[in-house]
């Protein structure tokens, strides 16, 4: 619905006095070409049930003329034009409901798969585009660290069986769940560093994580591009920590977002990344900290006003084509988003989000594409998940690859064209843990089933497949 943002269509409803035996005829001819999708708008609006019989496709060149003052009339709330592929349904003053055109090929995946996530445009244009992928949480428990300090080829063996798939996009994001601090203690004080040595001291994993610094430019070599470090770990080692994590990735021209150093009150919290012509602005902010204050002020928090203002400021620089917001929010471990979740994205994304990759809850939650109230779609994952770490439940060792599609129109606005996930899984061989992608290594089924029931199987996409960003398209 156009003038306030939503996930779904405005809803038909019956004018006052209309016949519903005339209104339920409209319905029939209307609905059933659309599919099962939408033939329980018959029962919902009148209490229509359509016959056995209800035709499957409408005849062509067919309308239905209202009778009398608008008896039999179906009005759509707020009354708008019909898009290419749509169905025109007359206002209460209107004459005709137009029966032309077929159902669009995203509502016929729509209908195969409620879940399926598709954008306005995606078939056309041929405008600059990138793909953008995005994965969650690095967080590296004791284990995964003595893992990649044994390797040859270090934290990529955790990930080796992903890594063509994270560089494969030209773009590529995670959250980096705690600091890259050398020679700190648990407490923020100096002492001597011992190398690539998982000690207990200056390396350590929860409840204070810090990796070592070879982390960034392992992440680099895997493709990644950009990473979060605004999250309730960043001041693990204290205030020196971060300017030391800053220090390790920017060593390994590695981008961040969301924190900064002490005394550096004038530096932005965002990063912008380019490939292809196309500026990405990323933020990253955190809803929570742990027991440290952050007393330098060097962590963004979501509930700044600086975050939405930010935003704005961004969708108005020109050398900024799309906004991505990162934050760190919501419960741990569960399976939805708080309700202050959900609106702070539609805040986030009528200031100019293009898209919000959430992390903290170490399990994924649904996806949503937001309309805003000037018609801009946003998407929103509401947690994107682990992505390697050590915690053994099945819903916290599976999670998803996504692909995300941005191309430039020919208005010069940027827009997501599509959405596409790989499901991965976290397999624990004795002492050593190892991301996958399922559907490469033929499973484990029950990690799929669980993935897929969050984001549906039409957005999935296999390893092999090349990436269509809108499968619907040329269907």
């Amino acid at each position: 619905m156009r003038g306030s943002i939503a996930s779904a269509e405005a809803p038909l409803r019956a004018p006052r006095g209309a016949d519903p035996a005339v209104l339920c005829r409209a319905l029939v001819l209307v609905c059933a070409p659309r599919g099962a999708l939408v033939a329980g708008l018959m029962v919902g609006v009148v209490g229509c049930h359509p016959p056995a019989s209800a035709p499957v496709d409408a005849p062509k060149d067919m309308s239905l003329v209202a009778a009398g003052e608008g008896a039999g009339a179906v009005e759509r709330a707020p009354a708008a034009e019909a898009g290419e592929g749509e169905v025109a349904v007359s206002d209460v003053s209107g004459d005709m409901v137009n029966l032309d055109a077929a159902p669009r090929a995203d509502e016929r995946w729509r209908a195969r798969d409620p879940a399926y996530v598709a954008f306005e445009g995606a078939c056309e244009g041929e405008g600059a585009s990138i793909v953008v992928a995005a994965v969650g949480d690095l967080l590296l428990h004791h284990e995964l660290q003595i893992q990649a300090f044994a390797a040859p080829e270090r934290h990529r063996a955790l990930w080796a069986g992903v890594e063509d798939l994270l560089m494969r996009a030209d773009l590529t994001y995670g959250n980096l769940e705690g600091p890259m601090a050398a020679g700190l203690d648990r407490e923020g004080r100096e002492v001597d560093d011992p190398g690539l040595v998982f000690d207990r001291v200056v390396y350590t994993a929860y409840p204070r994580f810090n990796f070592h610094a070879s982390l960034a430019e392992d992440l680099v070599r895997s493709g990644f591009d950009v990473v979060s470090t605004a999250n309730n770990h960043a001041l693990d080692r204290g205030a020196l920590g971060v300017d030391r994590t800053i220090a390790a990735l920017r060593a390994a021209k590695l981008a961040y977002t969301g924190t900064r150093a002490r005394g550096d009150a004038a530096a932005r919290w965002y990063t912008i990344t380019r490939s292809k012509g196309i500026g990405v602005a990323w933020l990253a902010c955190t809803e929570l900290m742990n027991v440290r204050p952050d007393a330098e002020g060097q962590v963004l928090r979501c509930g700044d006003e600086a975050v939405e203002a930010t935003i704005r400021a961004l969708k108005e620089d020109r050398s900024v084509d799309a906004v991505i917001v990162t934050p760190h929010w919501g419960k741990e471990y569960a399976p939805e988003p708080r309700a202050s979740q959900v609106t702070l994205a539609r805040r986030w994304a009528e200031a100019g989000a293009t898209a919000i990759f959430g992390s903290h809850p170490h399990v994924n939650q649904r996806w949503e594409r937001l309309v805003t109230s000037g018609g801009r779609e946003a998407l929103v994952i509401y947690s994107l998940g682990n992505f390697a770490s050590h915690q053994p439940e099945l819903p916290r060792r599976s999670s998803a690859l996504f692909y995300v599609g941005l191309r430039r129109g020919a208005d010069g606005q940027t827009r997501v064209f599509g959405a596409r996930y790989v499901p991965l899984h976290v397999r624990q061989e004795g002492d050593r843990f190892f991301v996958e992608a399922v559907d490469r290594v033929g499973g484990p089924a029950e990690s799929r089933a669980h993935t897929t029931g969050i984001f549906g199987e039409a957005n999935l996409i296999r390893p092999e497949e090349a990436l269509r960003l809108a499968p619907h398209c040329g269907d």
